[in-house]
C-alpha cells in the first residue's frame, strides 16, 4: 500500500550571530527591492501596453539586472532567494484577479522581513543550516522526520529571528507517535475510547468567547481580551513614541519598546486560543460551529471586541487541528437561526435581539440561556448533517431570511439567490 505523505510546517525561534545578522539584513534587502523594482515595472508596462510581466519575464530581467554595474549588489543572495521573491509577488497578482485579496504593497524596511531558501536547507548537530549562512543556533520543538522543502526566515520588528521549517511527513506515523507520546505528554494528547464519536456544537460570543455543548454537559469559556488588557501600557508607551523627534535614535528605540507591546497582545492572543482548540479537539471527534462574516461583523460598532475575540483564527485553529487527529469539522450556513430556535420544541422567536441574554419560550415555556440554547441547536444540525451523510449540505436555506447591508441602507432586504451549504471538512 502506497503511503500518502503531507506537508507540515514547524515554526521555531533561531539564534543567528552577528555575520550571519549582517549577511541576512542584506538578504532582507536584496529580496524587498527585488520585490519593489518589479512590482513597480509591473504596474508601469501594465498601464502602457494592459499586460502585466510572468515570473518567466520578471526572472529573465532579473538575470540581465544583475550584470549591470550598479547591481551587482544583487548576486549576494542566492539566485533562488531572489526568484522566490518574484514567484511570491506573481503569487501576490493571482490572489488579487481572483478576488481572494488586495492588490500587492511595496515593501518596507521598517517592518518584518522574511526571505525563502527553496533548496540546500537541512539539520545538522542540532542547528539549522541554511545557504551562505551555514549553521545557525536553533530551539527546536521536536525532530523533522522528513524531507525538507523549505525554509522561511523571518525577523520581527522586535528583532527576532524565527524560522518556518516545511517538509514532508506521514500522517499515519504521526498518529501512531502521538498515540506512543500520550502517556508522556499528558492531556493535550491523549486518544481515549470517549473521544471517539463524541460531537460538540459550540457557539461564538463576546461574553463568553465559547459556549460547548457535547450533548450531557454544557460550559463556558470566558475571553481574556488582550487588547484591553495591555492597553494602558500601550498608550503610555505611544504618548512617549510621540514625542520623540522623528528621524533620531530615541524614536527608533520607542518603535521597538511599542513593537513589542503589540508582540506581547498577539501572543497572549495566539497562546489562549491554540490552549482551547487543543481542549476541544481533545475531547471531540466532531464539532459544529457557525460560519460566521467575520468581516461584516467588523464593520459594527463592536469591532474592536470582535478582532480582539479572533474569532476566524480559533475556528481555523480548530479546523487544522482536527483534521490532523482525523477528525471533522462542521461549518452550519451563517443564515441557521442558532439563537432564535428553541432547542426543545423547535419554536422560532423572530423578536430576539442582541440585548437579550435569557428568554422564555412561548410554545414550551422552556427558560433557554441565549448561548447553550445555540449550542444546543448547532449541535443538533452538525448531526442531522452526519446523518444524511450528505457532505454538508443542508435543509435551511437563506432564501426568504432578512438581511440587512450594514453601512449601505437601513431598511431590510431579502436575499434571493441560494447560498452555499456548509462544508464538512
Amino acid at each position: 500500500m502506497r503511503n500518502i505523505l503531507m506537508l507540515d510546517v514547524l515554526k521555531v525561534r533561531i539564534y543567528p550571530n552577528k555575520e550571519q545578522e549582517i549577511s541576512l539584513a542584506k538578504s532582507f534587502g536584496c529580496s524587498r527591492f527585488v520585490w519593489n523594482f518589479y512590482l513597480k515595472k509591473t504596474n508601469t508596462q501594465y498601464q502602457e501596453t494592459g499586460k502585466g510581466m510572468t515570473y518567466c519575464q520578471m526572472a529573465k530581467d532579473l538575470t540581465q539586472l544583475k550584470k549591470l554595474a550598479n547591481y551587482e549588489w544583487l548576486r549576494f543572495p542566492t539566485a533562488a532567494v531572489l526568484q522566490q521573491s518574484l514567484k511570491n509577488l506573481e503569487s501576490a497578482f493571482k490572489n488579487f484577479f481572483s478576488k481572494r485579496t488586495g492588490f500587492p504593497r511595496f515593501k518596507s524596511k521598517h517592518s518584518k522581513q522574511s526571505i525563502r531558501f527553496p533548496e540546500s536547507c537541512s539539520i545538522k548537530d542540532g542547528s539549522l543550516k541554511l545557504p551562505k549562512l551555514g549553521l545557525v543556533k536553533v530551539s527546536l520543538s521536536k525532530s523533522v522526520n522528513g524531507k525538507m522543502k523549505s525554509v522561511t526566515v523571518s525577523k520581527t520588528s522586535t528583532d527576532k529571528y524565527f524560522a518556518a521549517i516545511l517538509f514532508e511527513t506521514d500522517p499515519l506515523g504521526s498518529q501512531v507517535l502521538n498515540r506512543r507520546e500520550a502517556p508522556r505528554r499528558g492531556l493535550a494528547h491523549k486518544l481515549t475510547a470517549t473521544k471517539q464519536g463524541n460531537i460538540s456544537g459550540i457557539d461564538l460570543g463576546l461574553n463568553s468567547l465559547v459556549t460547548v455543548f457535547n450533548g450531557e454537559n454544557c460550559y463556558k469559556v470566558d475571553p481574556i481580551k488582550p487588547t484591553r488588557k495591555y492597553a494602558k501600557p500601550l498608550r503610555i508607551r505611544q504618548k512617549a513614541l510621540s514625542r520623540k523627534v522623528k528621524g533620531s535614535n530615541n524614536r527608533r528605540k520607542a518603535i521597538k519598546v511599542v513593537a513589542k507591546v503589540h508582540e506581547k497582545i498577539s501572543n497572549t492572543r495566539q497562546d489562549f486560543l491554540h490552549k482551547i482548540s487543543r481542549k476541544l479537539v481533545d475531547e471531540n471527534q466532531v464539532i459544529v460551529a457557525e460560519n460566521l462574516c467575520v468581516k461584516g461583523l467588523a464593520r459594527t460598532k463592536l469591532a474592536k471586541s470582535i478582532h480582539d475575540a479572533s474569532f476566524g483564527m480559533l475556528l481555523n485553529f480548530i479546523s487544522y487541528k482536527l483534521d490532523r487527529e482525523g477528525g471533522k469539522f462542521i461549518q452550519v450556513d451563517r443564515f441557521f437561526p442558532s439563537t432564535k430556535l428553541c432547542s426543545c420544541c423547535g419554536y422560532k422567536n423572530d423578536s430576539l435581539n442582541l440585548s437579550i441574554r435569557e428568554w422564555i419560550c412561548p410554545s414550551c415555556q422552556t427558560t433557554h440561556d441565549r448561548d447553550e440554547n445555540a449550542s444546543r441547536n448547532l449541535r443538533a444540525k452538525g448531526i442531522r448533517i452526519l446523518s444524511e451523510n450528505t457532505v454538508g449540505h443542508t435543509e435551511i436555506q437563506a432564501c426568504g431570511e432578512a438581511v440587512r447591508l450594514v453601512g449601505t441602507c437601513v431598511k431590510k432586504r431579502v436575499s434571493e439567490k441560494q447560498e452555499s451549504p456548509p462544508t464538512l471538512r
